[in-house]
């Protein structure tokens, strides 16, 4: 019988799938391991479908037809501004169970629709799953029965149960959440990484079995920036052990981030000589923005590509691109010339002390730290993401590390999801390949991102610590007034401070709703809760006794068949 293992990179700016098809649970699972290209329209529709390894995470919608747009089509649309408030994209850094978008219909911007990010994200998964159906006809259902997908390592447990959700949305039957930085990891663990990527660098082996070797995982991606902190040993069958020790704060930082930057020069410069934007109408306004963003994206990558193939230091600061494009009723930015100089003055407000909250290192120095290691004890840092072959983060990293070895992944684009797959293949203990040389993963332990905390009254009791080992507690709530039909339990996600105080106006509420009281309880009674995590890092709240009462947001199977997201059709679908 067949298996199919599928890992999902679920991206900010793309996303990816890869797949593992083994016939014996003997078989090698890189030999078969694919990222599938996934079919969707071209960027002028009337070219019909196209297929590519990566589909952008752009939505269109058109309501009044009940019809979607992912991928390149869609990206399209957004790019040309021409339909600011039917395009979208960065989904992912507003995962979340409260967040909504409202999409106005194209002719009467009357007629509006409520989406939430969960049924945002699962067009994009729907894309994924039919694209495997039409690859795999043989496989019928068990192409789309489970499914590992990835998320920031930051992610919280609302976003995680968001994901969740998307994924049984868009058409798979269970899904497991993974940490993109692991993922990473994970498939660089198992391929022969790309010599002389960053460094002349050999792969480094285990000398002393008792020392463990550390790599911190950098993943930079179009919204998201995680850093994470591996500790790996292995055992005497040459099987790894992978603990992740440390992981940084939740960074909405990346690609986009720089786009809007580079975007917001560009119409600095227009508007030395052309009328206020602000006087423009609100969809001008998003018309413009969504050129200028766009444009700004396409010339950063032109000019990367410039600056990576010069060899020496001279050529990389004559590299350089002519900017000319129409922002609006053919009116241009124009004559302005895009060179690393400029580059990098605009990069610098990145790193620069008054962007320090922003910056590309804080991740690093947070999660070192919360490791308690120097970054003279990390022996490889390993770079993923799509920003992270930009000339600029790279020059960043490396001052910082010195001679701490630097190493791409093989292919960025694939990384995630191909580490996902493999991880999914993992988790079926019967696969034993009989080649030499898979490296194995036994364990994976994970670090929560930030605490937990739950709310009594107006103070926030800590619950669950980030570095806390255990996956199961309980908590005793004090119930503050027995005349009251409902008592509040809701839950919290937040860091302490630099001083290891409590920094409560940054938390960020997670899960939670009003509990029915019961007529026992009284003003300073004790109502025990139990708590649980599971392997995907998401949270059960229980109260001991009373059967009703289960704090989860997960979907059910009679949720999922109803959902407004059904009513939609995706791309080709009749």
């Amino acid at each position: 019988m067949i298996e199919y293992y599928v890992g999902i990179d679920l991206g900010t700016t793309n996303s990816t799938v890869s797949v593992i098809e083994l016939e014996s649970p003997f078989d090698n699972p890189n030999k078969s391991l694919k990222t599938c290209p996934i079919r969707q329209y071209g960027a002028q529709r009337t070219m019909g479908l196209q297929e590519a390894v990566c589909l952008p995470s752009a939505l269109y919608f058109d309501i009044e037809n009940k019809q979607v747009y992912t991928g390149e089509y869609a990206k399209g649309m957004y790019a040309s501004g021409d339909f600011p408030l039917q395009t979208v994209r960065s989904i992912k850094t507003r995962m979340g169970l409260d967040s909504r978008l409202v999409i106005p219909g194209l002719k009467d911007s009357s007629i509006k629709e409520i989406f939430t990010m969960p049924q945002c994200a699962s067009f994009f998964i729907r894309t994924i799953a039919e694209s495997l159906k039409t690859q795999y006809p043989e496989a019928g259902a068990a192409i789309t029965r489970h499914a590992v997908v990835t998320v920031p390592a930051a992610f919280n447990d609302d976003e995680r149960v968001a994901t969740k959700n998307a994924v049984l949305l868009g058409g798979f039957e269970e899904c497991t959440i993974l940490d993109e930085p692991t993922a990473a990891l994970l498939y660089h663990l198992n391929s022969n990484a790309e010599e002389g990527a960053f460094d002349d660098f050999e792969d480094i082996d285990f000398e002393d079995d008792s020392k463990p070797i550390y790599k911190l995982m950098y993943d930079i991606g179009g919204g998201t920036l995680d850093v994470a902190i591996a500790k790996l040993t292995k055992d005497e069958e040459e099987n790894y052990n992978i603990d992740i020790v440390s992981l940084s704060d939740r960074m909405n930082l990346g690609g986009d981030n720089f786009d809007r930057l580079l975007g917001a020069y560009f119409l600095q410069d227009f508007e030395n000589t052309n009328s206020q934007i602000q006087e423009r109408s609100e969809e001008d306004q998003g018309r413009i923005i969504a050129r200028s963003v766009s444009n700004a994206e396409d010339y950063k990558i032109k000019l990367n590509q410039k600056i990576l193939a010069s060899v020496n230091e001279r050529k990389r600061m004559k590299s350089k691109v002519n900017v000319t494009f129409e922002l609006i009723d053919s009116m241009y930015v124009e004559d302005i010339v895009l060179n690393k100089e400029l580059l990098d003055d605009i990069y610098q407000r990145f790193t620069s002390p008054t962007a320090v909250k922003d910056g590309l290192l804080t991740p690093i120095k947070t999660a070192l730290k919360r490791a308690n290691l120097d970054k003279e004890a990390i022996d490889e840092v390993i770079l993923t993401g799509g920003m992270a072959q930009f000339y600029a983060v790279y020059e960043t990293l490396r001052s910082f590390f010195e001679d701490v070895p630097l190493q791409l992944v093989n292919d960025t684009r694939i990384a995630v999801s191909a580490g996902a797959a493999l991880y999914s293949w993992g988790l079926n203990d019967e696969n034993q390949p009989m080649d030499e040389g898979i490296k194995r993963i036994n364990k994976i332990s994970s670090k929560l991102g930030s605490n937990i905390y739950i709310k009594v009254g107006n103070q926030f009791e800590p619950l669950i610590l980030s570095d806390m080992e255990k996956r199961s507690g309980t908590f005793q709530y004090t119930i503050e007034d027995d005349t009251v039909a409902y008592f509040p339990l809701y839950l919290y996600s937040g860091a302490e401070s630099e001083n290891g105080e409590d920094n409560t106006d940054t938390y960020i509420q997670l899960d939670g709703r009003m509990i029915e009281s019961d007529p026992s309880y009284h003003a300073g009674d004790k109502i025990p809760l139990r708590w649980s995590i599971d392997d995907d890092k998401v949270i059960t709240i229980e109260i001991e006794g009373r059967s009703d009462i289960k704090l989860s947001k997960l979907l059910t199977r009679q949720e999922i068949e109803n959902d407004l997201v059904q009513q939609y059709r995706v791309n080709w679908e009749e």
